[in-house]
């Protein structure tokens, strides 16, 4: 009502003041003006009725005007505004919350905290005028190696008001973060946060497993908008699969600041809560050990890869777990170099992927124990059970018989007449074929059978161990082969899979999981890394209890066949018979020699060495521990794979020294 009763008084003495003018202008003009006239009362009116109009509208436009740019201001940008000048006027600091800490199954430390010095801009404190803004950015410039034009790219780079903290620059040295702080007057809106990075101490080699932490990519950053833009997240391994347990709350504290941006005194704070700390089921001595036997192992082959885990079959617990070469998790943590990741990418030995569980493998004779648990249950054989192996079986085609197949056994000659424990002992492959695939009025197990059980084992399936990105493996069927050659399902087909050739493929540790549950009587467990998560105080929050994924699937006599002729492998068999003269108890094993192949640059596959594989449990009356050795590209798994279970179980039983 003020402003527009103003407005009305205004106009009317503007008004009054424009008649007397005219009145006088009249006057003067009456000479020029016939006696009588009224043309000078019409003129007067028409002069001020037309400057009424435009003062009416120029008013009205700059009314409209005011009104607009007030809307703009207070609820248009009226949060931004409330925003900066709160900025202007209050500091948030976040108080980083510890991330919690990683040890082995003896409380030995794997993975810690170490202080990081972080530049970082909150862009809504920063001056508003540009020459204030400029000053800013060079004053940072002169602190560090950054340019001015670096500095202000890197400030505006999510917008000039963005209200969180913006990266500028990482991994500062001590003296550049406290001279920052001494600044920190003259550089409005810039500070030093205190950004834990991971230090990992395992020497490597568990890396694949532990994986590591780096800052949040903007993808990472919509699945956890809680998360700081600048914060560190679990990348890989247990460090991404435990980030909730790990990473604990952040604390704040909001400080009142003068103009110079000196604090005043402190408004509210929030203590930080640390993360859980997880305690791993490994071993981490054993870890080491198993890492110099494998190493030893592969040096000796003349080959390039290998892996080896140790599994408590009676909880389904990691004690140790290899793959070599492996890389240094520590390069991740604060940023690798792009020079040093190229590296990484181009090493033979393939250090970064994670073989132990995304590597698919022709597993050979391992699967030998399986097969036979799968014929004893399904009443193919049993304990008696005979058959000739004469080095070589050969099948007709049943459409042309005159045309024949052979396949052959790993002895030419042959090795006799085996039943069930014996050809688990020598690794008769004939007598596999004639299980698996059948033999003239023999009927074996057939392929439905056979997958069904394979199945039951976990191979084709991924074994749920607590870290992501497992591969399932390969588990070969006639609906698949079809599909993609158009070719029928072979009997050749199924007899290949039955020692565990072909297209049939299993990770380590769906192999290890399989042999485990032959070692403890017949309980399939999903593999766990860790065992405990607790505080810090050291109290269990949670409990990591075995998880049984099947269970009194196979008899027990069958089991105790299979087991027996484990045994033998060690005593008597392919084997024997340093093990059993130099590991002091009794390990229950099979050896394994998988044939491979790799294409050329003509397309066609050429015969490379074949992987090695030796499993085994121990002490075979009460297993303690089971283990899977892998080297690949070796020879033979008698040879290569069993001398490096050898040395890593003699320290295991034998004082561990």
């Amino acid at each position: 009502m003020n402003i527009f009763g103003d407005f009305y008084n205004r106009a009317y003495s503007f008004r009054q003041s424009q008649h007397e003018r005219s009145v006088a202008r009249s006057e003067d003009w009456a000479g020029a003006v016939l006696s009588g006239s009224d043309q000078s009362t019409q003129l007067e009116d028409g002069i001020s009725a037309g400057y009424m109009k435009l003062f009416f509208i120029a008013v009205v436009v700059g009314i409209v005007i005011l009104v607009a740019q007030l809307f703009y201001v207070q609820i248009t940008r009226g949060r931004q505004n409330l925003m900066l000048a709160n900025g202007n006027r209050i500091r948030q600091t976040t108080i980083r919350a510890p991330r919690g800490t990683i040890y082995d199954r003896d409380k030995n430390v794997l993975a810690r905290n170490l202080a990081n010095f972080d530049l970082v801009v909150n862009p809504s404190q920063l001056p508003t005028k540009a020459a204030d803004r400029n000053a800013v950015f060079a004053g940072v410039a002169k602190l560090t190696k950054l340019t001015p034009t670096g500095v202000q790219q890197k400030a505006e780079s999510k917008g000039k008001y963005f209200p969180q903290n913006v990266l500028v620059a990482s991994n500062l040295d001590r003296d550049t973060a406290l001279n920052i702080e001494e600044k920190s007057h003259t550089i409005t809106g810039f500070s030093v946060d205190i950004n834990p990075s991971r230090e990992y101490l395992d020497n490597s080699t568990f890396s694949h497993f532990l994986g590591y932490t780096g800052r949040i990519s903007p993808e990472e950053w919509l699945v956890h908008p809680t998360y700081q833009q600048t914060d560190y997240i679990g990348k890989t391994g247990l460090e991404q699969s435990y980030e909730q347990d790990l990473k604990g709350t952040d604390g704040h504290q909001q400080t009142e600041v003068d103009v110079a941006g000196r604090p005043i005194r402190e408004l509210a704070s929030s203590s930080a809560v640390p993360g859980n700390n997880l305690v791993l089921a490994l071993d981490g001595k054993l870890e080491q050990k198993m890492a110099q036997a494998l190493k030893s192992g592969i040096d000796a082959a003349g080959a390039q890869r290998g892996v080896a885990i140790a599994m408590d079959p009676n909880n389904g617990q990691i004690l140790g777990a290899v793959n070599y070469p492996s890389y240094d998790n520590n390069l991740f943590a604060k940023g690798i170099s792009q020079a040093d990741y190229k590296k990484l990418l181009a090493d033979p030995g393939n250090p970064l992927f994670n073989k132990a569980v995304q590597g698919g493998y022709p597993i050979g004779s391992t699967i030998k124990p399986l097969i036979s648990l799968a014929a004893l249950q399904e009443g193919v054989i049993n304990a008696t059970t005979t058959v000739e192996d004469k080095g070589k079986l050969e099948v007709p085609n049943i459409y042309n018989p005159s045309i024949v197949y052979t396949f052959n056994g790993w002895k030419l000659e042959g090795l006799g007449i085996v039943n069930v424990a014996k050809a688990l002992s020598w690794s008769s492959d004939i007598f596999y074929y004639v299980v698996g695939g059948g033999y003239k009025e023999f009927r074996g197990l057939g392929i439905d059978r056979l997958l069904g059980w394979y199945k039951k084992f976990g191979l084709g399936t991924k074994t749920g161990i607590d870290i992501k990105n497992e591969s399932a493996g390969i588990l070969p069927n006639p609906s698949d082969k079809k599909a993609q050659t158009g070719e029928t399902w072979s009997v050749g087909d199924t007899y290949n899979i039955s020692i565990g050739q072909g297209n049939l493929q299993a990770t380590p540790m769906q192999l290890i999981a399989a042999i485990s549950s032959v070692a403890n009587g017949g309980t399939i467990y999903k593999p766990r890394l860790v065992k405990q998560i607790v505080d810090g105080q050291g109290k269990v929050v949670r409990e990591v209890k075995p998880e049984v994924v099947l269970q009194n699937f196979v008899d027990p006599k069958n089991i105790a066949l299979v087991q027996d002729g484990m045994k033998r492998v060690v005593s008597e068999g392919t084997a024997c018979c340093r093990i059993k003269q130099e590991v002091p108890v009794t390990v229950a094993g099979k050896t394994g020699t998988a044939e491979t192949s790799s294409a050329g640059f003509d397309g066609k596959n050429a015969r490379t060495k074949p992987h090695a594989w030796f499993v085994s449990y121990a002490p075979a009356e009460q297993p303690q521990i089971a283990m899977v050795v892998l080297i690949e590209n070796s020879g033979e798994g008698a040879e290569y794979a069993a001398p490096v279970t050898r040395e890593i179980l003699k320290w295991y039983f034998g004082g561990r020294l």
